[in-house]
């Protein structure tokens, strides 16, 4: 009996090690989406390849963000990464607005909102060591003309129930909260395939 416990003690360290570093070293945040008749398999996503040429140069792109003043500590990764996350998201909601409402885009968009409010949270709090200033920078940077349209097409598919709060689970991102809990029940206007 003792030894049937340790095996189990193992196997289950074995498990949630795996899933820990599936997880945090990974990063493969999808897998761990509540699942159901709205969500599809992350890894299944069409909509990745078809936004492949929104990310090919977005250096050129006018209307993603970029930095207003030379006095800043924005890391340029994060500046890279901002645009090109911005560049991704704009090409999921806006240029494909009917891609969320396939199972498997659903999922990999959710999962990708996921990363970009992450983003946004992990440069503020850089930020805020800074003071109000390197804040006010960070804000404008993600004020751009593609990440406003991309909160008009968020607030668009919340309200018409194309996303809701069970499509993400337990990590729903700080700042679609209040328009999740608005628009909660809102039934889904997704065209029937």
């Amino acid at each position: 009996m003792d030894f049937l416990k340790r095996a189990a003690f193992v196997l289950g360290g074995i498990f949630l090690g795996i899933n820990l570093i599936n997880y945090f070293v990974m990063g493969h945040t999808g897998d761990y989406l509540p699942g159901g008749e709205r969500m599809g398999e992350w890894r299944a996503a069409k909509i990745r390849e078809a936004c492949y040429p929104a990310l090919e140069a977005p250096e050129r792109d006018g209307l993603l963000p970029k930095l207003s003043t030379d006095t800043h500590r924005v890391d340029w990764r994060d500046l890279d990464r901002t645009r090109d996350m911005t560049a991704a998201l704009n090409c999921y909601l806006v240029t494909h607005p009917n891609a969320v409402c396939e199972r498997n885009n659903r999922a990999y968009i959710v999962d990708y909102i996921n990363h970009y409010f992450a983003k946004f949270d992990e440069m503020m709090n850089t930020a805020k060591r800074y003071g109000e200033a390197e804040m006010s920078t960070v804000r404008k940077l993600w004020d751009s003309p593609r990440n406003r349209a991309i909160n008009a097409a968020l607030l668009q598919d919340t309200s018409s129930g194309r996303l809701i709060k069970a499509d993400f689970g337990w990590s729903v991102p700080t700042a679609m909260k209040p328009m999740l809990d608005r628009y909660k029940g809102t039934s889904d206007n997704c065209p029937k395939a």
